[in-house]
């Protein structure tokens, strides 16, 4: 199964270092046509990507769109973007996170976010959300793909095992995964979500579609569908409630 889950990933994501110079994931040109199609709007007057990195999930909805707007923390990477889109006059870039940024309320068709909520630190996603449900129009929507537990792992704690000792190995950079993780795993124990929490700091916690789901009810969003890759992948559709 684990080979299937590389093989899968292997299309929508790969190993890169980012502009800023971090080791990171970035999202294939696969994964963001899979985005393009799965989103029920189009077309429109602006899309946004948040946290875009160096722009390159915004590429199959520029023509569709009157404007792009591309937001991420980064300075380096927003300087890449601009200069990959130097000659779009309706594609534009700003540094800074969604909640600090100053946007037009309902100002906003699509919303599209590639490998960015599991960076967000949990407590601040509420936040996060509150602003896309104010710059979203009110038939708008938001797009995600993210890495997230699609499935119960209190009830399928087996699965949960087999997907957190692969996560554990392939997600954590390598030298700290091979000294400071790998000799304490115990050969032939079921980790279990309680185990999870029980045993990991909380800003580094992986995070269940239930989860989401608590967290978009707070400000008044709603997950209406879910296109599963991996038990612990998928592209994501937000609406308002």
């Amino acid at each position: 199964m684990e080979k299937n889950w590389e093989k899968n990933l292997s299309v929508y994501i790969e190993r890169t270092i980012s502009p800023d110079g971090r080791d990171t994931f970035e999202s294939t040109q696969a994964l963001s046509e899979r985005m393009f199609e799965f989103a029920t709007v189009k077309k429109g007057n602006k899309v946004m990507d948040l946290g875009c990195g160096w722009g390159k999930s915004l590429q199959p909805f520029v023509p569709h769109f009157l404007f792009a707007l591309g937001t991420d923390t980064s300075q380096e990477n927003i300087a890449q973007a601009k200069d990959a889109y130097k000659h779009y006059d309706n594609v534009s870039f700003q540094c800074g996170n969604i909640q600090n940024l100053e946007l037009s309320a309902e100002s906003v068709d699509l919303i599209i976010s590639s490998l960015v909520l599991h960076q967000v630190e949990w407590n601040e996603q509420e936040r996060l959300f509150e602003a896309v449900k104010q710059v979203l129009k009110a038939d708008g929507e938001m797009i995600m793909a993210d890495e997230i537990i699609l499935f119960n792992p209190d009830v399928s704690p087996e699965k949960f095992n087999e997907v957190y000792r692969y996560l554990l190995e392939y997600t954590t950079p390598k030298e700290v995964y091979e000294n400071h993780i790998k000799p304490y795993l115990q050969e032939g124990h079921v980790y279990t979500w309680q185990d999870m929490k029980e045993n990991t700091p909380p800003e580094y916690w992986f995070h269940s579609i239930e989860d989401l789901k608590t967290t978009l009810r707070k400000v008044h969003l709603k997950l209406v569908d879910i296109q599963e890759i991996t038990p612990f992948f998928g592209l994501l559709k937000i609406k308002h409630q």
